[in-house]
C-alpha cells in the first residue's frame, strides 16, 4: 500500500535537486575518446533536510515521514526554491503531444513573456505529476499561445487541453532508502530525505 505525502514547504531548511539521465559512457583504450549511450531516462533526484523540530509537531511530521517507508509511499513535494507565479488564467497544452521536449501551450496573456528559461512546471495531479524545467525564454504570441522547451522530456502520450501547473509547480518523489531522524538535546527531531522522482 502507498499513500501520497504532502509537506508544508515552509518545512524544509535545504534541499539539492539534480535531473540525472539514463546514459552510460564508455572511454576506448586506444584513443581515449569516449563513446555516450543515451537510453532517454530522465528524471528528478532530491536531498533534502528538513527544519528542526520539537514538540507536536516533530512527532508529526515523523509519522508523515515514516508512513513514506523506504519507497512504499509517495510524496508529493512542493520545492521552496521554485518561486511561486500569480496566474490567473488556466495554461494547458494547445495540440496533443506523443512525447518529447517541445510542446504548444494556450492561455497565457497575450504578446507577453510567458515562461523564462529556468522556470518550472508540472503536468498531471497525483500519481500522475511530473516536474518540468523551462530551457529557453517564451514569450506568447497574439492568441496567447506559447512555445515551451522543457526538460525532462514527456515521455507520455497528452491530449490538446491537458492543463499545466505554472504558479504552484510539483514533483512526486519515492524515498530512495528510509528516512533518517537525528534527536538531539531538547528533543530536536531533524529530518533528510533521499528520493527519487516517482515514475
Amino acid at each position: 500500500m502507498s499513500v501520497i505525502v504532502e509537506l508544508p514547504r515552509t518545512w524544509v531548511a535545504g534541499l539539492e535537486r539534480r535531473l540525472v539521465t539514463a546514459t552510460s559512457q564508455t572511454p576506448s583504450p586506444f584513443t581515449g575518446t569516449v563513446e555516450v549511450q543515451d537510453w532517454g531516462g530522465e528524471w528528478w533526484e532530491y536531498e533534502i533536510e528538513f527544519a528542526a523540530q520539537s514538540g507536536p509537531l516533530a512527532r508529526s511530521v515523523s509519522a508523515a515521514l515514516t508512513a513514506l517507508g523506504s519507497g512504499r509511499g509517495l510524496l508529493l513535494f512542493t520545492d521552496p526554491s521554485i518561486a511561486p507565479k500569480n496566474l490567473a488564467q488556466p495554461i494547458t497544452l494547445a495540440i496533443p503531444v506523443s512525447g518529447g521536449n517541445v510542446v504548444q501551450t494556450q492561455g497565457w496573456p497575450p504578446g507577453a513573456a510567458a515562461l523564462a528559461s529556468g522556470d518550472f512546471v508540472s503536468i498531471g495531479t497525483a500519481r500522475e505529476t511530473r516536474l518540468h524545467q523551462i530551457a529557453f525564454d517564451a514569450t506568447a504570441d497574439i492568441n496567447g499561445m506559447a512555445t515551451l522547451t522543457l526538460f525532462p522530456a514527456i515521455r507520455r502520450a497528452l491530449p490538446a487541453h491537458t492543463p499545466l501547473e505554472v504558479n504552484r509547480p510539483q514533483v512526486l518523489l519515492r524515498p530512495k532508502s528510509a528516512v533518517s531522524t537525528r534527536i538531539t538535546r531538547v528533543a530536536r527531531h531533524r529530518f533528510a530525505l533521499s528520493a527519487r522522482e516517482a515514475l
